[in-house]
C-alpha cells in the first residue's frame, strides 16, 4: 500500500498569492467606496474604518491556509484512490481505479511558475475530485498510475 500524501508544500504560495490578490481587489473597492464620500461629500473619516474588514479577512484567510494545506492528503492503493480534505466539514473521497476514465491536469499562471498542477480525476460522466498543487512530474507518474488500472494481488 502507497504511503498518504499531500500536496506539494509550495501550494501554500499559490494560494496565498490567490488570497492576496482576490482581497487585494476587494480592498482598492472599499477604499475606493470611503474616499469618495470623503472627499466629495465631507463624510466623517471614520469610514475608512471599513478599511479593515477585508484586511482582517484577507489575514484570517492566510492564517486558515495552512490548516487547509495540512488537512489535505490523498493515497493511492491497490484498488482505489482516496482523497481527504476539509477542516470544519471534513470530505473524505474513495474512488475505485477501475472506474476511473480519465486524469486532467490543470494550472493557472501562478501554479505553473511553481511547477504546480490541479490533477483532476474523472469517471463515467463526473468529476470526482481534484487534488490541488501537485508537481508536474509527480502528476504525470499519479495519473500512469490510475490509468494503468487497479493492481493484482
Amino acid at each position: 500500500m502507497n504511503e498518504i500524501e499531500r500536496p506539494d508544500h509550495n501550494v501554500l504560495y499559490v494560494w496565498r498569492a490567490e488570497v492576496l490578490i482576490g482581497w487585494g481587489i476587494v480592498l482598492l473597492l472599499v477604499l475606493g467606496g470611503a474616499l469618495v464620500p470623503i472627499f466629495t461629500l465631507d463624510a466623517p473619516i471614520w469610514l475608512l474604518g471599513f478599511v479593515l474588514i477585508p484586511i482582517g479577512f484577507a489575514a484570517l484567510a492566510l492564517v486558515l491556509l495552512k490548516i487547509r494545506w495540512e488537512r489535505w492528503t490523498f493515497q493511492l492503493t491497490t484498488h482505489t484512490l482516496e482523497m481527504s480534505h476539509g477542516w470544519l466539514v471534513q470530505h473524505r473521497r474513495i474512488v475505485s481505479r477501475n472506474r476511473i476514465q480519465h486524469v486532467d491536469f490543470n494550472s493557472g499562471p501562478i501554479g505553473r511558475k511553481f511547477d504546480l498542477v490541479h490533477v483532476v480525476v474523472h469517471t463515467a460522466g463526473a468529476t470526482v475530485g481534484t487534488i490541488p498543487g501537485i508537481r508536474t512530474e509527480r502528476a504525470e507518474r499519479l495519473r500512469a498510475e490510475l490509468m494503468s488500472g487497479p493492481k493484482a494481488l
